[in-house]
């Protein structure tokens, strides 16, 4: 159903493309905050998720303009959480976290692509990888693939080729199993540099 979901998108977006449009490319990068349970879940004392860790991110996109106004944005992004580390009955324990994106955005253009505010949302698909370290105990890492994910948020174009951009982020995620993560989704919030080229 996920992958059904975002092929949809992908038809639709490609059967517009089909229109007189224009296309760039760019690169994006910024920081990350979790929220949610990704901030501060724990069971038996210890922190299940980021620990409240200040993340970062960086990818590339390709924007099809189809009109001053409305845009399909395809995204690859690289998303890396470090917790805090914190000291339980003398264990050090710190948790990281890998989330590799793939998806589509929609991007409303409020005035243009070169200057002005815009709006935008989207679907996705992620491998998430995490890793739990604990003083004299083996590491264990946890890997889950193709998870739908979802954001929302917006940014402002200061000229054709820089932006500043925030959005909230929600992907689903398989709480229990051997590969379980305890929660039901990670949650977090960016903001983003954006470098656009060939507009």
């Amino acid at each position: 159903m996920r992958h059904t979901l975002l092929a949809l998108a992908l038809v639709a977006g490609s059967s517009l493309a089909a229109q007189t449009t224009t296309i760039n490319g760019g690169l994006q990068t910024g920081l990350s905050l979790p929220t949610g349970d990704f901030a501060d879940k724990k069971f038996n004392g210890y922190y299940l998720g980021a620990n409240d860790g200040l993340g970062i991110h960086f990818g590339g996109h390709m924007d099809f303009n189809f009109t001053p106004h409305h845009q399909m944005r395809l995204i690859l992004n690289v998303n890396g959480f470090a917790s805090k580390e914190q000291t339980i009955y003398g264990d050090k324990n710190q948790n990281s976290f890998g989330i590799t994106q793939f998806g589509v955005d929609y991007v409303f253009n409020a005035t243009s692509p070169n200057r002005g505010g815009y709006f935008l949302v989207g679907l996705n698909i992620n491998k998430v990888k995490a890793k739990y370290e604990l003083t004299g105990v083996p590491d264990f890492e946890a890997n889950q693939s193709g998870k739908l994910g979802f954001r929302i948020g917006g940014g402002y174009n200061f000229n054709r080729v820089f932006s500043l951009e925030g959005h909230a982020n929600s992907v689903s995620v398989d709480k229990n199993g051997a590969d379980g993560l305890g929660m039901d989704s990670l949650t977090w919030v960016t903001v983003s540099a954006v470098f656009r080229f060939g507009r």
